[in-house]
């Protein structure tokens, strides 16, 4: 798993677990209980493996991730880094039945963004995620555009285990990361 996929997997267990953390800072302790019990009935927290996949579709990293509605969409909405600085948003997106398309700036350079969702939302889909470097002017000198695409896959595994909170994560085999 490349140090990107890693911090994208992150990224998108933190934002869980700030929505968590916000709910239990706001409330006395037994009061993020019931808060937290009765979110877990409205929208139970489900086990899913995401992967990233490579050349003819093999897996190049995999992690597991407890998510609730929220997270899960996230996987959808991924947002770009460019070289460790997050893409500022530069137009707002535009939405599509089965993805998302805008234009952001990082480092004082354009690019473009997209993403395409293919297959069941509640079981098993894939994510193609693209960030290319738009060049207004080029020229015999001008900078090669950069230009990335990667696969993601998301298959629902099931209820997620005993004692794992919304967000946490583990690699195949290792113990889970609390996202919190």
């Amino acid at each position: 798993m490349t140090p990107a996929d890693r911090r994208w997997l992150q990224a998108a267990a933190g934002a869980a677990g700030l929505i968590v953390g916000l709910a239990a800072c706001h409330a006395a302790p037994s009061t993020s209980d019931e808060l937290i019990a009765r979110q877990k009935a409205l929208d139970p927290p489900q086990l899913w493996l995401a992967q990233v996949l490579g050349e003819g579709g093999k897996v190049k990293g995999s992690v597991f991730i407890c998510a609730d509605g929220g997270m899960r969409e996230a996987f959808t909405r991924a947002r770009a880094e460019v070289n460790g600085q997050p893409c500022v948003d530069a137009t707002s997106p535009r939405i599509k039945p089965n993805g998302w398309r805008l234009r952001c700036t990082a480092h004082g350079r354009s690019f473009s963004v997209s993403s395409v969702t293919v297959g069941d939302l509640q079981q098993d889909f894939l994510v193609d995620f693209a960030l290319t470097e738009q060049v207004y002017f080029g020229g015999d000198d001008a900078p090669t555009p950069q230009s990335v695409r990667q696969i993601r896959r998301f298959r629902h595994v099931g209820a997620c285990p005993l004692g794992w909170r919304i967000g946490d994560q583990a690699r195949p085999g290792r113990r889970p990361h609390s996202a919190v």
